[in-house]
């Protein structure tokens, strides 16, 4: 199974790719990113990496690439902090990417697939999105970027339910697992949009039950974190 995956370098992300790579059924693992994966990464038999600046934009070169692909596992995010507290900087990355990416994927790669298989959209969220914009009074939330984001990749299979199906996964926050980095870890990160550290689980676990609905499905298109605990 083809399968890309989004955010590498970050803490999701990275232990996406080693599931990945120790899956058997995953055979190609096409990493997207704009900036250089660890050498073990890059260098193993498994792996594509596809350097690509704009993640709001798929030219046609790039969907050459990417066809054959069964799954997306889409771990780009960041905490407010990261996003520098930025408002239209939040917008993009969390509701402007996904949407982008599920739009282009599910036009130009969910009819492809081998044997006719559903294209699955993994999108790693977080526990505190809210289910409706009157719950949310400030206009510039983060939480309600996140309840777009889920609300439109969940549009889009909608759309074209034969052949791409999307699922969301809502952990409340990371316990960053023990791994070599370049990058020096905070013992728990909180996703944007989450309020609380409480019942935080580690990135380890989120990589594990991304990989597991990207190449199984899943019962329910939304999986709450008290379920990605025990996957």
């Amino acid at each position: 199974m083809k399968v890309i995956v989004t955010g590498a370098t970050g803490n999701a992300g990275r232990q996406v790719v080693q599931h990945c790579i120790q899956d058997p059924r995953v055979t190609k693992i096409v990493v997207l990113t704009r900036t250089a994966v660890s050498g073990d990464v890059e260098s193993h038999p498994k792996v594509e990496v596809v350097m690509h600046r704009d993640f709001s934009s798929y030219p046609e070169t790039l969907l050459k690439r990417l066809e054959g692909a069964q799954a997306c596992i889409w771990a780009i995010g960041g905490r407010v902090d990261q996003l520098k507290h930025d408002k239209d900087l939040c917008r993009h990355v969390i509701l402007d990417l996904p949407l982008a990416a599920s739009r282009a994927f599910s036009q130009h790669l969910a009819g492809k697939t081998p044997e006719g298989t559903r294209f699955r959209f993994v999108l790693c969220s977080t526990k505190h999105a809210e289910k409706t914009k009157k719950s949310l009074p400030f206009v510039n939330d983060p939480r309600r970027y996140v309840t777009e984001a889920e609300k439109g990749v969940c549009e889009v299979a909608a759309v074209n339910k034969a052949q791409f199906e999307a699922y969301i996964l809502r952990p409340v926050s990371f316990q960053v697992s023990n791994m070599p980095s370049s990058q020096p870890n905070t013992p728990t990160q909180k996703l944007v949009g989450s309020q609380s550290t409480a019942a935080a689980i580690e990135s380890s676990q989120v990589g594990k039950a991304m990989v597991a609905v990207a190449l199984d499905g899943w019962k329910d298109s939304v999986l709450e974190n008290h379920v990605l605990v025990k996957m």
